[in-house]
């Protein structure tokens, strides 16, 4: 009885996915036109899989309940091709034995704590917000760094339906921070910064701007979505005034592939 919907359709069947920090993705996601969604049964549904396949290799998010094993058995042998996963840890022992695991990390969520958090201004001159004629120099400043605009498609829907800050040296985007999704009442952040640029405190002024924006212009407060193994996007959070969330049940970033040398989208 497995359903894929239409994204509009998500809204027809009983399954609240809340408007929390941790499921900013998912949320986002569930209003793109190019995601696909599949629960076990729509009249009753008790697992929600939502999918980004435009993107290489797709990402795909887990919700529901882990006893669910036709079903999850059945979305597994399907993602045959390169895939990403994020599941809820309970899920993980059920998925090994039907999915070959190449690379694994627990996801890390952060926050602004809503009500007690404002935003920091920058006075950095260099910073400021893209605009669409940006959007050639942002690709080309960060061609092999897709996934700050991964859920847009492109620079030009990012900076067209979301925001990016960049810091400017010489006329050349150094660094930049995006909204990489977002809801109602949350920003989903993440910020890049050229090799030769970095240690400069770019990202964080970059942050900074783009938060502060959300905030007065959407009432949005930021997140953040990193591992425990990345300091410096951990440290950027932080000095943001994000703190670490903290739940009984984790998330884990998986993947089918071997991530050797490369960069595992888990992480801003």
């Amino acid at each position: 009885m497995m359903r894929r919907l239409a994204p509009d359709k998500f809204a027809t069947i009983n399954f609240p996915v809340a408007d929390l920090p941790e499921n900013c993705s998912t949320n986002f996601l569930l209003h793109r036109k190019t995601s696909t969604i599949t629960v076990d049964n729509p009249l009753n549904p008790k697992l929600l899989v939502v999918t980004y396949p435009s993107l290489f290799p797709s990402m795909n998010f887990f919700y529901g309940k882990a006893d669910r094993i036709p079903f999850i058995q059945h979305i597994l042998k399907e993602l045959n091709q390169p895939t990403d996963l994020v599941i809820l840890d309970s899920m993980l022992p059920l998925i090994g034995n039907y999915w070959p695991i190449r690379f694994s990390i627990p996801v890390l969520f952060l926050a602004a704590q809503n009500g007690n958090w404002r935003p920091q201004i920058s006075n950095d001159p260099k910073v400021r917000l893209l605009n669409p004629l940006d959007a050639p120099k942002l690709g080309e400043a960060f061609y092999n760094d897709p996934w700050l605009w991964e859920f847009f498609f492109s620079p030009e829907s990012l900076i067209n339906e979301g925001q990016a800050v960049a810091a400017f040296i010489n006329g050349e985007i150094a660094c930049v921070a995006s909204t990489l999704a977002f809801t109602k009442d949350y920003c989903e952040l993440g910020v890049a910064t050229r090799p030769e640029y970095r240690g400069r405190g770019l990202g964080l002024e970059c942050c900074r701007t783009l938060s502060r924006l959300q905030y007065e212009q959407f009432g949005r407060i930021p997140c953040w979505r990193t591992d425990f193994e990345n300091y410096a996007s951990r440290r950027i959070a932080h000095q943001l005034g994000l703190e670490e969330l903290q739940s009984d049940e984790n998330y884990i970033f998986l993947s089918n592939y071997q991530h050797v040398g490369a960069y595992a989208t888990v992480a801003p």
